[in-house]
């Protein structure tokens, strides 16, 4: 019994400690024409510009990779070329919802699989 609650704490343990140190998801959104962008480098980032376009730049990219990445599976608004690629291009449509996450294959065996990120885009009048 004694030995069971002891591999139990350790098991616990070791899930905290990953949990504290996982990677983050976070976006990037480019405004046009000298327009403004807001929170680049978090998981919600937004660009106003007036250049009356239905699209700009962004990317989602990974913070915080505490292991080496084997491979990289991307999902959502984010198109990678590489599976290796810790950042993808991402075409940032205007009034919808653009977000991405990606699950993330390490060479010591484990994965995990990130938060949102939710990138946005205006442009008006």
């Amino acid at each position: 019994m004694k030995t069971t609650v002891k591999a139990l704490t350790l098991i616990a343990g070791t899930l905290f400690v990953g949990q504290a140190f996982s990677a983050e998801l976070v976006c990037a959104v480019y405004a046009k024409s000298g327009g403004n962008s807001w929170g680049n480098g978090t998981k919600n980032c937004m660009a106003f510009d007036y250049s009356f376009g239905n699209s700009t730049n962004g990317r989602f990219y990974l913070k915080n990779v505490t292991k080496d990445i084997k491979e990289v599976r991307w999902n959502g608004d984010a198109r990678c070329a590489s599976s290796t690629s810790t950042s993808c291009n991402a075409t940032i449509r205007a009034y919808s919802s653009n977000t991405a996450t990606a699950t993330i294959l390490y060479k010591d065996g484990t994965w995990e699989t990130t938060n949102t990120a939710r990138a946005n885009y205006e442009t008006g009048y």
